[in-house]
């Protein structure tokens, strides 16, 4: 069993916490957040020991891994001060802000013979894997194109102090957060992309930070991608591949905490439509318990340290994009 400590005991540090409960692998121990005197009740509801900052946590010898869910701006640094105190490391996403924090994090648990987990857990929903299987078996063709609308307005209400809505920790906007899965996703799917172009903006008048973001994406086979995050309207969700030979398509009820199923459509060449409906799993255990797994040798965790570091290539294209009026951005 990996003893572990959540950094950053906000809304998803809690959630986490809570997903946990029934995992094989991990126990979380302890509690850190610099406001840790106001989460007593929390605390000991969960039977965790209470610590104020990641330096105090890190050295206890029992604690084994470190689950990093602290404002986006703070990763590299935390999380490269937790490998070098021989911490196993599970950050959330993004995993950095840039292409260079992302490859000394990859390195440094490398050089420790460590695996790094990332929270793009969406990977483990059942539709989103059946996706995956048509594109990887051919059934669809020639993928041609890749679609998604991710939408959600539960940053909307924030108030503009609010660190998700900084452009500090949040510079692609929502995209930062929530988008930031989408092309983790087209990424296992297609490769890393070639070339990127994006859009961010304010439309909404009374709109705290950027409340939309478009991106177009190109692939080295010759598809093409684009990507849609808006953040002040009710939850949406539709992920779509066009094939020459079919297309798939699957839609989400909710985000990942709300239970709600999802539903896949798939049609061949002759325009026949099958349609299934998924029941929502805990998604977020699986992927902590596939990285366990793996850190405990037994089992394979499904994401590579290319695609960590392609994914994270790609949102720094999509901010220099945004920030040159839709520049077109080649990716090496």
């Amino acid at each position: 069993m990996i003893r572990a400590a959540v950094v950053g005991l906000g809304w998803w540090g809690k959630q986490i916490i809570s997903y946990l409960k029934t995992s094989q692998y991990i126990q979380v121990t302890h509690g850190v957040d610099l406001q840790i005197e106001q989460l007593h009740e929390f605390t000991q509801e969960h039977h965790l020991v209470a610590c104020r900052d990641l330096d105090e946590v890190l050295a206890i010898p029992a604690v084994d891994a470190i689950i990093l869910v602290t404002p986006h701006r703070l990763h590299e640094e935390q999380a490269l001060q937790i490998i070098t105190a021989g911490k196993q490391l599970f950050c959330e996403k993004p995993l950095a802000l840039s292409s260079h924090g992302a490859r000394l994090i990859v390195q440094a648990c490398k050089e420790k013979n460590f695996v790094l987990g990332i929270g793009h857990e969406r990977r483990f929903e059942t539709g989103l894997e059946e996706l995956l299987k048509a594109v990887q078996s051919g059934s669809l063709g020639q993928i041609l194109h890749l679609e998604a609308n991710v939408s959600h307005n539960l940053f909307a209400k924030m108030d503009a102090s609010n660190w998700r809505v900084q452009d500090e920790h949040a510079p692609a906007g929502a995209l930062t957060a929530l988008g930031v899965h989408l092309t983790d996703l087209f990424i296992s799917f297609m490769g890393c992309p070639t070339q990127v172009r994006a859009k961010t903006a304010r439309v909404l008048e009374n709109a705290v930070g950027k409340d939309q973001v478009f991106v177009q994406l190109d692939f080295r086979c010759g598809a093409t991608a684009s990507i849609t995050c808006l953040s002040t309207t009710p939850f949406h969700g539709r992920i779509t591949v066009f094939g020459s030979l079919g297309w798939i398509e699957v839609k989400e009820n909710g985000n990942v905490d709300w239970g709600l199923p999802s539903e896949l459509t798939i049609t061949n060449s002759e325009a026949k439509r099958k349609h299934q409906v998924f029941p929502a799993t805990n998604v977020v255990l699986k992927n902590f318990d596939s990285w366990a797994a793996a850190i405990l040798g037994k089992g394979f965790y499904r994401y590579t340290n290319d695609q960590i570091i392609d994914n994270i290539k790609v949102l720094e294209a999509i901010v220099e994009s945004s920030n040159q009026q839709s520049k077109l951005i080649q990716l090496k």
